[in-house]
């Protein structure tokens, strides 16, 4: 079973790294960063309601599912504009990174409101983090837009935060009782009013074209491959596993990234990515 597993984690892996590059790619023009996040909304509601009725089951729904998913979806809506946002200023390896170092987020969190105890091994997953951060960021000052990399910085750090809150506020409807297909929808809709709401009054822009329905579908049906292959590990493995192994997607990021040539690699780079798994894998660990 485990080894089955570790396969459905690997496609998370695999569809995530894959995710962030499109999200790159689309963020090299102008476009309504809000349009895309609607889209993939819609793509994945779609899905998910196509996947609820083959599989003959219903939604519950009850004010408390309600309230976790309509947070929980909030936020990670929002990371995810934050890190489209945020790919305008960098490259995809250091946007990837941060954002799937978003454990170290969970890690304080946890520590602030929760009262759990900082370890040894969690600092010492917090300072590789740290340390990969920095050496991607040293990397890009060479050649970026100082400004403009420090906003893309804000931005990716900030989203990894709302990522991290969306994993808690999950973590605490399930264990609440919560629906678990009634957390997925409702994220699924957040991810529709999110988009096209920000798209409607903050970018002011919510033209539809062939190109942005494009890579919504495109986007919308990574997405949810990521969702489903990352619930069926879960079901299959241990979480500490199976989510360390899937939040390693920034390294698909960079291999893509390098293979498309849109980066080039450098021994920062290695160093960096060493870092990052070191991090990932100790903090799993605590």
């Amino acid at each position: 079973m485990l080894d089955t597993a570790i396969l459905f984690a690997l496609a998370s892996l695999v569809l995530g790294g894959l995710n962030e590059v499109l999200f790159k790619r689309y963020s090299a023009r102008p476009r309504s960063r809000g349009v895309l996040i609607g889209g993939v909304g819609v793509v994945w509601t779609l899905l998910l309601l196509l996947d609820i009725t083959l599989r003959g089951e219903r939604v519950d729904v009850d004010a408390a599912g309600l309230g976790f998913g309509i947070g929980a979806g909030i936020a990670v809506a929002l990371a995810n504009i934050l890190l489209l946002e945020s790919l305008r200023h960098m490259e995809v390896s250091l946007g990837s990174t941060i954002y799937r170092l978003n454990t170290i987020a969970v890690v304080i969190l946890a520590i602030v409101f929760l009262g759990e105890r900082m370890t040894v091994v969690k600092l010492a997953g917090i300072g590789c983090g740290v340390i990969a951060v920095l050496l991607l960021y040293r990397q890009q000052t060479i050649h970026a837009n100082h400004a403009g990399l420090r906003l893309g910085l804000a931005l990716v750090v900030t989203g990894a935060l709302c990522r991290a809150i969306y994993g808690v506020v999950s973590k605490a409807g399930l264990e609440y009782g919560a629906d678990f297909d009634l957390l997925l929808l409702t994220s699924a809709l957040c991810w529709v009013a999110s988009g096209f709401g920000y798209a409607q009054w903050v970018e002011r822009r919510l033209a539809i074209t062939r190109s942005r329905v494009g890579y919504a579908v495109v986007s919308g049906v990574i997405v949810y491959g990521i969702v489903r292959t990352l619930l069926e590990a879960l079901a299959r493995g241990e979480a500490s596993v199976v989510i360390t192994i899937a939040n390693l997607s920034f390294l698909m990021a960079l291999a893509v990234a390098l293979a498309m040539r849109m980066e080039r690699l450098s021994a920062r780079k290695i160093a960096a990515m060493i870092f990052a798994v070191g991090a990932i894998a100790l903090l799993a660990r605590a």
